[in-house]
């Protein structure tokens, strides 16, 4: 689907205690493409109405290419966009030092939401500790250079610590119908007021590929998976990768026009997902 420039149909959600009105559809940066590529990508999403993206340190030129696309789309007085970015630190020091250069990246001189991204058990003392990541974020949300403090990782059981130690304004966590083991968390954060980001609503890097070519997994397609994510009401945004206008449009496609689905029909796509990957572990 063709989609013209506005759109404003792109439902908001509450992200948690942070009070930010956010479209229940986000642009997950990690895999911007080249600077004309990635910007425009980045332009079009905000010109039809994703107001969040989220990006980190890790992600190449990512952070400097939103810079582009924000000031580009400030020419015309746009609605706020909310941008969250991430460090893989785990000192006080290397995360005020990573937030320096994510500022000067994308330009700006306060960014929303600064997250410690992918802590596993094994670092979550580190960060926790004084003179850890989280101690020189606190710092940085006292000088007003980030706004509120998030967390990501693949561990269920480290965000479920996170929610509890009621430190952390957001969390991200995986969620899509081959990763449901953070549902409990993600009601747990939701009950705490805490905003809950669900990235890889696809399933991860290359699954779209994969679901492509096998016979158990044809009906998995990017509509139902992005619509499944969008079904859960606990989840404050969805940040699906995009690199492509093309993907942009039709994601934005998807977010504008679906209606959630029914328990049954959310099962059912999850026993297509558990089948697809029954085929594909006994195939290797």
């Amino acid at each position: 689907m063709r989609l013209t420039t506005p759109i404003t149909g792109i439902r908001k959600r509450r992200l948690g205690r942070t009070g930010l009105l956010v479209s229940e559809l986000g642009f997950g940066a990690a895999h911007v493409g080249t600077v004309d590529e990635g910007e425009q990508a980045l332009f079009r999403a905000f010109s039809l109405g994703i107001n969040f993206v989220e990006t980190g340190r890790l992600y190449g030129d990512s952070e400097y290419l939103i810079g582009r696309a924000l000031r580009r789309l400030g020419e015309g007085a746009p609605p706020p966009v909310y941008v969250a970015s991430k460090t893989l630190k785990r000192t006080r020091d290397g995360a005020l030092n990573e937030l320096e250069r994510s500022l000067a990246h994308l330009g700006l001189e306060s960014v929303d939401i600064y997250q410690l991204n992918d802590v596993d058990g094994e670092s979550w003392d580190q960060v926790m500790a004084s003179g850890g990541a989280l101690e020189g974020l606190q710092e940085a949300r006292e000088q007003v250079l980030i706004r509120f403090i998030g967390i990501t990782s693949h561990s269920a059981d480290v965000l479920r610590r996170a929610v509890e130690s009621d430190r952390f304004d957001t969390i991200e966590v995986k969620y899509s119908p081959f990763n449901r083991e953070g549902e409990a968390v993600i009601r747990l954060a939701h009950s705490r007021d805490i905003g809950v980001i669900g990235m890889k609503p696809f399933g991860g890097f290359g699954m779209l590929g994969s679901l492509k070519t096998s016979p158990a997994g044809h009906a998995l397609d990017v509509g139902t998976l992005l619509r499944y994510a969008l079904s859960n009401r606990y989840l404050s945004v969805t940040i699906p990768g995009m690199r492509f206008v093309r993907e942009v449009e039709e994601n934005v496609a998807v977010a504008v026009s679906h209606q959630p689905m029914t328990p049954g029909q959310k099962a059912r796509v999850r026993e297509r997902a558990e089948t697809f990957v029954a085929v594909g572990s006994a195939i290797s």
